[in-house]
């Protein structure tokens, strides 16, 4: 417990770089799931009378996924064919008409909102004119507080692709970022131990009354809050200050972490059992955080992904596990069986690089 608190106290003296470090975080999460979320642009023209075209408008604007502009039309068409937008649209009275580049391959789906959309303007359309003059203004009034305030919602399943990829970029860049520098964080508490061994003071733990295993948990305590408590505090960040949707798992996703966090613990236990001074373990574990990052899936989806040899050595890092955790109880929405095999594997690493590490480390002393 004393050597828990001095490390504490210790920390409380120098904390500058563990707040820049959770700030470096922040922005790069932030920038990253920003910058890659964009809208795609599409030019609009339309030959609808003014209250018509507003009705469509508003229809169009909830489709977030798009940025719609109005043009004449040739200037729309001269849009699509200087490349400046994959796809343009007329609007008609009774329909539309897709003008579109080559290449555009949504226009099967971008139809389906299309047609939703006018199926819905034209029914209330029909209904208005069909009712008497006196009742249309009631009618009108009627059917926009039914589209505001539905009685009930509808989901809906596609049962042809149960294994599709559900993707948040903002989520994604969360996560991923953040499983990834928190090892440098989580390493330089293990650090400590490296430059204590160096320095002979685990010599002197060995001869006073302090059980060494009471040593090697207050260390490997305090590494392992350095980088929950690091996580902890971007996750809230995010969801209580940018207003990051987590599906409602945020709670969850501060439990799931917890194996993750013990497995990267343990890994740099195993790095400092082979590394014998505090430059040489910065060093592996620079260059080990990279490829971990890279073949976990923090920088970009393992799912599109199409190597198999890539994908095979994805197994071996912790972060693909630690995202298939975070991703499971927030945007996947994942059973607890479906969670077992990646908490498992992470427990399993956990064990194994924490015995084998502590054994070198205790041979090493011996010699």
């Amino acid at each position: 417990m004393n050597i828990l608190k001095t490390k504490f106290l210790l920390f409380r003296r120098k904390p500058a770089a563990y707040i820049v470090t959770t700030i470096i975080i922040c922005i790069f999460t932030y920038l990253m799931g920003q910058g890659q979320v964009t809208k795609e642009p599409i030019a609009l023209f339309s030959t609808l009378n003014n209250e018509q075209q507003s009705v469509i408008m508003k229809e169009l604007k909830k489709l977030s996924q798009y940025d719609f502009t109005l043009y004449e039309e040739d200037e729309a068409i001269k849009q699509v064919k200087d490349g400046k937008v994959d796809v343009a649209i007329s609007l008609k009275d009774d329909g539309y008409k897709l003008i579109v580049a080559p290449d555009f391959m949504n226009a099967p789906m971008l139809g389906n909102e299309l047609n939703a959309i006018y199926s819905q303007v034209l029914l209330k359309h029909a209904i208005i004119q069909s009712s008497p003059d006196e009742q249309k203004e009631q009618i009108t009034s009627k059917i926009e507080k039914i589209q505001d305030e539905p009685s009930f919602n509808i989901g809906y399943k596609n049962l042809g692709n149960e294994n599709g990829i559900k993707f948040d970029q903002k989520l994604r860049s969360l996560f991923g970022f953040t499983l990834f520098m928190v090892i440098y964080t989580i390493a330089s508490g293990v650090n400590h131990i490296v430059m204590e061994r160096r320095d002979r003071i685990w010599e002197r733990i060995t001869v006073s009354a302090i059980p060494k295993w009471k040593a090697y948990l207050a260390n490997l305590t305090y590494s392992f809050m350095l980088g929950y408590v690091q996580i902890t505090l971007v996750l809230t960040i995010f969801y209580f200050g940018v207003g990051i949707d987590f599906y409602g798992g945020y709670w969850k996703s501060l439990i799931v972490v917890i194996p993750y966090v013990l497995c990267i613990v343990s890994l740099s236990i195993f790095i400092a059992a082979i590394a014998n001074t505090p430059g040489k373990f910065n060093a592996f574990m620079t260059v080990l955080a990279v490829p971990l990052a890279m073949l976990g899936g923090a920088y970009w989806p393992l799912e599109i992904v199409t190597s198999k040899i890539m994908l095979a050595l994805s197994k071996i890092s912790p972060i693909k596990y630690g995202l298939d955790l975070l991703n499971g109880v927030t945007i996947n929405s994942s059973s607890t069986t479906d969670l077992l095999l990646p908490f498992s594997i992470l427990m399993f690493m956990t064990i194994i690089f924490m015995g084998i590490g502590i054994n070198v480390l205790e041979k090493k002393e011996q010699i």
